[in-house]
């Protein structure tokens, strides 16, 4: 955390950065963005679409994380779990595991991929 805190970045927003990197990452979803982008943390420099990040004030960060899945999807149930345990070992990797709190997930939307016929 010591690098993190020499950068100016906050474990919130780091958290924030993870979750992009993991959502990045994932075939089968993306944040919510557009006019459903009213879910997102601003890093100082850009936002990040879908994510919310919120100290709840005894240390710990809760995110939300509010997506679209891209159809054909695959079972949410499965990509909720997948997302948690990514999510969760990205912040213990970079140190933070620790202070990651609650961890919500929303399907807020499906898509079809490009070329999809549904």
């Amino acid at each position: 955390m010591a690098a993190n805190a020499e950068l100016g970045v906050s474990t919130r927003i780091r958290l924030a950065q993870l979750a992009e990197q993991v959502l990045g990452s994932t075939d089968a979803v993306t944040g919510t963005a557009g006019p459903m982008g009213r879910w997102v943390t601003d890093d100082g420099t850009r936002t990040i679409d879908g994510v919310t990040a919120a100290e709840d004030g005894m240390g710990q960060v809760e995110v939300e994380l509010h997506l679209v899945a891209l159809w054909p999807p695959e079972p949410f149930e499965r990509l909720d779990q997948d997302l948690r345990r990514r999510m969760r070992r990205s912040a213990s990797l970079a140190g933070i595991g620790d202070r990651l709190g609650a961890l919500q997930i929303s399907f807020d939307d499906v898509r079809a991929l490009e070329g999809c016929v549904t």
